[in-house]
């Protein structure tokens, strides 16, 4: 099982993150959309949001360390020679806007719970604060919170996860038709490591 990527697979540092953060990435956008829309005990719904927070940071950290290795180790394997030029320029488009997004989620969510209001000092009898699973603090960009910068970056949150999740669901439609039309080796490639 090599660890590096070839021309015929990925390795399975690539594969890994790739499955590990598919299934944490659809889990949050399930989770976020069901705390925001069906929960609403303002306790239970406090609770959620911490763990959102949380989870959303490891996603970030995550995505940090993809990205990484995706720079450290740059071979890819080769796209099918009879895919249609569209075909892969639609594969690197939507891959690019794949990092883009998981990158973006967590910033964005990380820098709409910081401009909370809530957060100010005095606003409740214990701030609100960013933490991660109990653990550590991040940090607060805005020493003073904002109402309209709070509900600027929670659209800004709600438009990425629409994004990604309308990008997931063509990403997944794209490899299954490669495995059950096409029959190439592009989802055993992601699976399984070789062609």
């Amino acid at each position: 099982m090599s660890a590096m990527n070839t021309e015929t697979a990925w390795g399975w540092p690539a594969r890994v993150l790739h499955w590990v953060m598919a299934l944490m990435i659809v889990m949050m956008l399930g989770f976020g959309t069901y705390m925001s829309n069906f929960v609403t005990d303002l306790v239970a719904q406090f609770q959620m949001v911490q763990q959102h927070k949380s989870v959303g940071f490891v996603v970030f950290t995550l995505a940090v360390l993809r990205v990484i290795w995706r720079l450290a180790n740059p071979r890819t394997p080769v796209l099918p020679a009879d895919m249609p030029g569209w075909q892969r320029s639609a594969s690197h488009v939507s891959h690019l806007l794949l990092y883009i997004l998981i990158l973006a989620m967590p910033i964005s969510g990380w820098l709409m719970a910081s401009a909370s209001p809530l957060n100010d000092a005095g606003a409740y009898p214990t701030q609100i604060k960013n933490m991660v699973f109990g653990l550590f603090e991040l940090p607060d960009p805005f020493p003073q919170g904002s109402k309209d910068l709070t509900e600027a970056l929670h659209t800004a949150h709600w438009a990425f996860a629409m994004t990604l999740a309308a990008i997931l669901a063509i990403h997944i439609a794209a490899a299954l038709k490669h495995h059950f039309i096409d029959r190439d080796s592009i989802l055993r490639r992601m699976t399984l490591g070789r062609d």
